[in-house]
């Protein structure tokens, strides 16, 4: 996870600019030993930029852009070196081509918008399920909306996307795929591109054993996808116990009721610490609604907007 960025004077090492998209913090006694040493290896290598140094639990990565500054992603330590280095250099040349036309003023007020297309990266989520255990109506509750009034299948995968909430540095992208039948075929073509999977269930004991099925075969296609079982509709009167149902399918179950907007902090939990352990982080003892950031289409379009302009 890239964690903090900085935009550093090199003579003074004084911060110009910086954002932080997770809970860790930076000493400034840390970024000042990184300084001295980056000098070092540099003398050392012949000036190679490319070489990370690890200083406090954190690994630090730095480019040149323009005079007397200096870029820096600071990421956990078990950050791939390649995939960093490949996103600084890129945002290295883009902030230099912005201050050859910008005063430093400009730079500092555009700052976060200009780096975070450098920073984020994508974390894709399927949602799975028969036909009408609540998928939709549960990516309604996670973005804190009434659920909809009446029930209209998804008829292809896509229909629902949400692509709206960050966690860190990363955008969730999750797709509601249709779960009829007749589609089922489909999956399998984009069980391999996600990351994680939520399987849905309604909580009978129907729909548990064809969820099981579901379950077998997402493990057949992507045995390295975690999957997260969801047992909605609890609040109906043949809704089985997670506690039974996961000893059906063979996976941990978390129980929900996707038309109930009390549930949304529970949900936005699971949510949070699946993303979270797949990235390898530990979440804080913080609610999961002030990690989680949602970005309203606005927000987004605006975003896009700035992505082609410095392109």
């Amino acid at each position: 996870m890239i964690h903090t960025t900085l935009l550093i004077r090199t003579e003074s090492k004084r911060t110009v600019a910086s954002t932080r998209y997770w809970t860790t913090s930076v000493p400034r006694k840390d970024i000042l030993e990184y300084m001295g040493l980056r000098g070092k290896v540099q003398q050392l290598s012949d000036g190679r930029e490319d070489i990370p140094l690890t200083i406090g639990g954190n690994k630090y990565f730095s480019r040149e852009c323009g005079k007397d500054l200096l870029l820096v992603f600071i990421t956990d330590i078990d950050e791939q070196d390649r995939l960093v280095n490949s996103k600084i250099t890129d945002a290295a040349d883009t902030m230099t081509r912005i201050l050859e036309k910008f005063s430093i003023s400009h730079v500092k007020k555009t700052y976060a918008k200009t780096i975070a297309q450098f920073v984020h990266s994508r974390l894709k989520i399927a949602l799975v399920g028969e036909g009408g255990v609540g998928k939709t109506t549960t990516l309604h509750l996670l973005m804190g909306r009434a659920p909809p009034k009446q029930y209209v299948p998804t008829i292809a995968l896509g229909m629902e996307t949400i692509e709206n909430i960050h966690f860190a540095n990363y955008s969730l992208v999750i797709w509601d795929f249709a779960g009829q039948e007749r589609f089922r075929r489909l999956w399998k073509f984009y069980f391999k591109g996600a990351d994680i999977v939520f399987l849905l269930t309604d909580s009978t004991l129907r729909n548990i054993l064809v969820s099981k099925e579901m379950f077998q075969m997402i493990r057949r296609d992507a045995p390295n996808v975690p999957i997260v079982i969801i047992a909605n509709k609890q609040d109906k009167p043949n809704a089985l116990d997670p506690s039974i149902i996961e000893r059906i399918i063979g996976a941990e179950t978390y129980p929900m009721v996707a038309i109930d907007l009390s549930y949304r902090d529970d949900m936005l939990e699971i949510l949070l610490n699946t993303a979270a352990k797949h990235v390898n982080v530990t979440v804080p003892d913080i609610p999961a609604e002030e990690l989680l950031r949602f970005i309203d289409d606005e927000q987004l379009d605006d975003e896009e907007a700035e992505q082609v302009s410095a392109s």
